[in-house]
């Protein structure tokens, strides 16, 4: 079920260039294209303020993940979810201590706020699949009305993308991360193996196909309503090890701004795979970074991590 919101219940701030869209958030300087002349100061200043794309945001903005995303609507090799307090040391995508209903998730965002100040970043990022949970829009329009300057983000796998980027747009969503883990069928059909879109089921390299036709649709229509799009490439040497950088130029040319590729976590069917060591990841990390601009402090976060990134039990 797609919950749609009509443009007057949500406040009007929320409409404007400036709903959690502040320009300590976002250079001016901000383009798009070859990044292979530029230098790393350079491809830094254009890389927006947020704690989960630019490095030093990583270290000075509070982020929230509300986990009221219960249900997912793919199969990733690589995912374990996992909704249980005896959890509370593992650190993964997937992983919460418990599912918060969109009431207790504003209550929530409420406290982290009134803790860390308007600066703070709310999100949703799980524990399953943000766009295939009605309780997303519903949590993120609360938050919206109550706080119509504050900066709202969401991670997405890209599936139902195409069809609820304008419900986004109108909740003033300006930050997105889709994970993207390949353009060819064969390789995304070895991670991410069956897909239910729209109440069908597919599976296989055809499962792979409606996948990736939903992300490149997405991601642009994301881009041109406005939204600044990171993408996360979960690296498995055995798998997709050798199509990063190709996937990097291609969503570099639909329109992202940065590249996020993280090492595979050996959870779920890839828990006897081998994770890439630090060596493997920099120098990716350092081809990718002739093409765009990446990423490369992520925590592979929980998804009801709560404060500084690396600093959650600070508080």
């Amino acid at each position: 079920m797609t919950v749609r919101f009509q443009a007057s219940t949500i406040p009007r701030a929320a409409f404007g260039s400036t709903c959690g869209f502040r320009d300590l958030h976002w250079g001016q300087n901000a383009v798009q294209g070859d990044f292979s002349s530029s230098t790393r100061e350079e491809r830094i200043r254009q890389v927006p303020f947020h704690p989960c794309m630019h490095e030093q945001a990583h270290h000075q903005i509070a982020r929230l993940h509300l986990p009221v995303a219960a249900k997912c609507n793919i199969r990733c090799g690589y995912c374990e979810r996992e909704v249980s307090s005896r959890a509370a040391f593992v650190v993964a995508p997937g992983v919460s201590a418990s599912v918060l209903s969109p009431r207790q998730a504003l209550a929530k965002a409420r406290d982290f706020l009134d803790y860390w100040g308007n600066s703070a970043v709310v999100g949703i990022a799980g524990p399953g699949e943000p766009l295939a949970n009605e309780q997303t829009l519903e949590t993120l329009s609360l938050i919206r009305r109550e706080y119509p300057q504050i900066t709202l983000c969401l991670c997405t796998n890209g599936l139902n993308l195409p069809d609820q980027c304008e419900d986004l747009r109108m909740l003033g969503v300006r930050y997105l991360t889709v994970t993207i883990n390949g353009f060819d069928p064969s390789v995304v059909a070895q991670i991410q193996s069956t897909v239910n879109k729209a109440g069908l089921v597919y599976e296989g390299e055809h499962a792979a196909q409606v996948l990736i036709q939903s992300q490149m649709k997405g991601l642009m229509r994301a881009v041109e309503v406005g939204m600044i799009v990171k993408v996360n490439y979960v690296v498995i040497p055995e798998i997709n090890g050798t199509h990063v950088t190709s996937t990097a130029q291609r969503v570099r040319d639909l329109g992202a701004r940065v590249f996020n590729p993280i090492p595979l976590i050996p959870r779920g069917l890839f828990r006897n795979m081998n994770k890439p060591d630090d060596r493997y990841m920099i120098r990716l990390r350092a081809q990718c970074g002739t093409i765009m601009p990446v990423f490369g402090q992520c925590k592979q976060c929980r998804a009801d991590a709560e404060g500084i990134p690396g600093k959650e039990r600070a508080r």
